[in-house]
């Protein structure tokens, strides 16, 4: 017996091999079989605890890359709906005005802003349209929805706008239907007073305000804004019209220069 036991523990390593292909040899060529089918799936059932682990560290680490892909899909995608929207609201823009010009029968040229200059108070901006583009000084320029301002300065690509925000700006109005007519300065944010007005004037909260036909560089009927209030002096045979600018001066960022041949 303890020759066998020598003979066991000098070619331990041989003999364990030895076994290990035999068992194997077995497994291959009775793959197939109903016991060796049974054996491996109670082993799987009673090693399978020790897969969970890991397997739940799968389903962990594949749900947080999805997570991150998703999350990169809907930025991606929130992204490409940003810049529809702004294209949309640019065509809207476009469409608005192509209508009103083919409606007054004006000429005119695009152009983008280019600077709004660092003054809390926006009085003047940049675009990028010059006299290269037949742009000249005093020639009226429109947002979609009305008069914004003038052309001031002007270089071979470039120009100054002057704003209706500025306290220097005045311009000649009238409001409809009655076409009453006085002089329009800015006084805060889209709010302007319209002066020089007559009390027996008949004006009402909503009427429209437009260029007048007195106005030197703007043509008449060019839409400016609304009434939203009247004051009577009472020391005063006048009366002040407060509107509201149909145009939003914060957020223009495309704007129309009218090339009217009328204008001087």
């Amino acid at each position: 017996m303890s020759r066998i036991q020598l003979i066991f523990q000098n070619y331990q390593e041989k003999i364990t091999l030895a076994f290990c292909l035999i068992v194997s040899l077995l497994l291959i060529f009775n793959n197939d079989s109903d016991l060796i089918k049974n054996a491996k799936i109670n082993s799987l059932n009673s090693f399978s605890f020790l897969y969970q682990p890991f397997n739940w560290l799968d389903n962990q680490l594949f749900l947080n890359k999805k997570l991150e892909v998703l999350s990169s899909e809907n930025l991606r995608l929130s992204l490409e709906n940003q810049v529809l929207k702004v294209h949309e609201t640019e065509n809207i823009r476009y469409r608005e005005f192509l209508n009103f010009k083919r409606r007054e029968n004006l000429d005119f040229v695009g152009a983008d802003v280019i600077s709004k200059g660092v003054n809390a108070n926006m009085s003047s901006i940049i675009i990028n349209r010059g006299s290269n583009d037949g742009v000249s000084k005093n020639l009226p320029v429109l947002s979609s929805n009305g008069v914004i301002g003038k052309i001031t300065a002007v270089s071979s690509s470039t120009s100054e706008v002057q704003l209706i925000s500025d306290v220097n700006f005045r311009l000649s109005v009238k409001i409809a239907p009655d076409e009453v007519e006085g002089i329009m300065r800015w006084v805060s944010e889209d709010i302007c007073e319209i002066a020089e007005l007559k009390k027996i004037s008949d004006i009402e909260i909503g009427d429209i305000v437009l260029t007048s036909n007195l106005s030197i560089y703007f043509p008449p009927n060019l839409p400016v804004g609304e009434v939203v209030s009247i004051f009577e002096k009472s020391d005063s045979s006048n009366r002040i019209v407060t509107m509201k600018l149909f145009s939003d001066l914060s957020t223009i960022n495309q704007l129309f220069v009218l090339l009217n041949e009328d204008v001087k």
